[in-house]
Parts: structure tokens; C-alpha cells; sequence
């Protein structure tokens, strides 16, 4: 009789769980596992509570992207309050609403921008996005800028990095954050 060693089982449990969050939930989670900080924040998710039915595993997610979403902003505005003197009213709207039938895996929104992502680098290109848009739509400010064009620069994903991009000479220019 042939029995499967314990860590196979735990592995095959894992992926079918993972395939159960694509499916219920519309996201490509299988993909994303050959990124290292996804897999591991499904397997710590997996670990510290089974496979756990796909609305148990949304708040995970969203509190992920909220966090992400919320550093990222609060990063970019004492960044923004260093390198050009200006107070940058508060708050910051980084807001989170409860799934819908249009909207399972919830919402969370840096003022009117969409954070999807599920990888860190995807949530802070999302909340720089939508903290750029707030600025220069409440404060009429462009920022940052490129230092060699002075163009406004573009939050990008540049392989496994958020990067500030130039859209003037097609060129990134330097982290969205430096961890």
C-alpha cells in the first residue's frame, strides 16, 4: 500500500485551496505563487488557518492591501513634504470597502484610484498612482519629477520592482519606495 508522505499531502492541500481563491474570487493566485512574498503570504495564510473558505480569506487580503496602500502613502507624503517644503493636507484617503457580488475580494482606494495587486510591488504601484492623481487634483501639484527632463515621472513595474518611470526618455529613474 503505497501512502503519501505528509509534506505532499500539505503541498496538493495548499494548491487546491489556491485554486479555490482563483475561482471564487476571479484572482490568478497560481501565477502569482512563483513570487516569493505572495507564496508566502498564502502558505502563512494557509498555515494559520486551513483552507479556509474564500470569504474568510478576503479580509486577509484586504487588510494586506490596506497596509501596503496605507505605508506607501504615508511614505510618499513625508517625501513629498522633504523635498519641497509643502504640508500635504491630511489625510490621505486610503479607503476600504466591503466585498460586493461586482467587487469579491473587496475594494481599497487610494482617493479614487484602485488597489488591486496582490504582490507588494503591484500595491504600491497602485497607491502611488492614486496618490500622485490626489495630488495634483487637490494640491495642483506634479510629482515627482524627472531630475534629468523634468517631466512628471510615472509609477511603473519594472520586473519584480516599483520604479519610478520617465514617459520623456522611456527610462526609470529610481524606486517608488526604498525599504
Amino acid at each position: 500500500m503505497r501512502t503519501t508522505p505528509p509534506g505532499e499531502t500539505v503541498h496538493a492541500h495548499f494548491k487546491n485551496w489556491v485554486r479555490l481563491l482563483d475561482r471564487s474570487l476571479g484572482l490568478d493566485l497560481e501565477a502569482e505563487l512563483e513570487k516569493e512574498e505572495v507564496r508566502g503570504f498564502l502558505r502563512s495564510a494557509f498555515e494559520s488557518n486551513g483552507a479556509m473558505p474564500p470569504p474568510y480569506f478576503v479580509p486577509l487580503l484586504m487588510e494586506r492591501r490596506r497596509a501596503l496602500a496605507q505605508h506607501t502613502v504615508d511614505t510618499l507624503a513625508a517625501t513629498v513634504r522633504r523635498q519641497t517644503g509643502r504640508q500635504i493636507p491630511v489625510p490621505v484617503p486610503v479607503r476600504v470597502n466591503a466585498p460586493t457580488p461586482y467587487e469579491p475580494t473587496g475594494e481599497v482606494r487610494v482617493g479614487d484610484e484602485p488597489v488591486h495587486g496582490v504582490d507588494a510591488p503591484a500595491i504600491v504601484v497602485e497607491a502611488a498612482e492614486g496618490f500622485q492623481c490626489l495630488l495634483a487634483d487637490r494640491d495642483r501639484l506634479i510629482w515627482p519629477l524627472c531630475p534629468d527632463h523634468g517631466s512628471g515621472l510615472h509609477p511603473s513595474r519594472t520586473g519584480p520592482a516599483a520604479v519610478w518611470f520617465c514617459p520623456a526618455a522611456d527610462h526609470a529613474v529610481g524606486p517608488v519606495l526604498t525599504v
